[in-house]
């Protein structure tokens, strides 16, 4: 079956259950039924004008388009509590309001978290957290992904690299080369990755010329956002997968990370975000030995009160699953996105 087909089935598989009452009637049972304080945390990545996707380098699965992140908000302040991140870690007191909750977090500390999606999360007065990567705050050209990508497609490394590729142990298994090259990637430690984006992108630090969509928040912005009430937390220095790094990194990671957000805005930092969701019992340990008070993952599922604070479930969030088979919001896929993790 092809992959237009399945999506196709899956958006109506959704309408189904959207039109039928069967997924809210799973989340009422759920959340009111059982009597058990439940919700759920989304994670997002990018908010960009529809214009401006295809300009940028990100890699599938991270982008959401402006239009359809107003259409979300609408959607959440209906049927959700939304709450800072901190109530979902158990901080916060229960309510009389039965709704579930819900609380949102951007990743990496994007430019347009600053530029698109704070100025709708103002509008409709919904709390966010954003977790920042303090090592690129203020560069031009987001992180290595995008700079690669952007090589991979105006200098055809593919053919350029091959041998070297090769001769490093990278193995070929499908048809699609970026997406296998960037997954071998990232599953080593940032030393040995470092090496080998000196070979393939022997200029990739170059930070001359505007970035465009893909640039990041500077500290005047990230300051902004705090002043306003948007918590922010930590996601380490230079956005390493910390199960792949010795503890004498992980330490620094969360250390200088959570220091140098506190230094610069004046308040403390009490939640983290793990990249790429990437965690284990050693990073646990480690998170809360740095004395953060909660961390999220990537997992998806949803949140109950009195779970382990550090190892929080996120639902990811965009394009891809909040749209139907046309390309248009659909509460149908948002709601199916929503219950199908319960």
């Amino acid at each position: 079956m092809d992959a237009r087909r399945r999506r196709w089935l899956h958006c109506t598989a959704a309408a189904f259950g959207h039109r039928s009452g069967a997924l809210s009637l799973h989340r009422r049972v759920r959340a009111r039924v059982l009597g058990k304080e439940t919700g759920c945390v989304l994670g997002l990545h990018r908010v960009l004008k529809a214009a401006d996707i295809p300009k940028s380098n990100c890699v599938e699965g991270m982008v959401l388009s402006e239009g359809h992140f107003v259409l979300l908000l609408e959607y959440l302040r209906e049927r959700f509590r939304m709450t800072p991140l901190g109530a979902m870690a158990g901080e916060g007191t229960a309510s009389i309001d039965r709704r579930p909750f819900c609380a949102l977090t951007f990743d990496d500390g994007w430019s347009d978290t600053f530029e698109i999606a704070f100025p709708c999360l103002k509008k409709y007065q919904i709390p966010a957290t954003i977790f920042l990567t303090t090592g690129v705050v203020g560069r031009k050209k987001g992180f290595w992904i995008e700079r690669l990508k952007q090589a991979w497609v105006e200098q055809d490394l593919w053919k350029r690299t091959r041998s070297s590729l090769a001769n490093w142990g990278f193995v070929r298994t499908g048809t699609s080369d970026f997406p296998e090259i960037l997954e071998w990637l990232m599953h080593m430690p940032a030393r040995e990755r470092q090496l080998r984006l000196d070979e393939l992108l022997p200029a990739w630090r170059d930070e001359a010329g505007d970035g465009g969509v893909d640039s990041m928040l500077t500290w005047e912005q990230a300051i902004e956002l705090s002043r306003a009430g948007m918590e922010i937390g930590a996601h380490t220095v230079t956005h390493p997968l910390l199960t792949y790094e010795d503890d004498a990194t992980v330490e620094h990671e969360l250390f200088s990370s959570k220091r140098t957000l506190e230094e610069k805005l004046n308040r403390p930092v009490h939640c983290f975000a793990y990249p790429n969701g990437d965690w284990d019992g050693r990073i646990r340990r480690w998170v809360e030995r740095t004395g953060f008070a909660s961390a999220v993952t990537t997992r998806p599922g949803w949140c109950r009160r009195g779970q382990d604070p550090y190892a929080i479930g996120r639902i990811l969030i965009h394009d891809g699953n909040v749209t139907d088979s046309r390309g248009n919001f659909s509460p149908a896929m948002v709601d199916w996105t929503l219950s199908a993790w319960g």
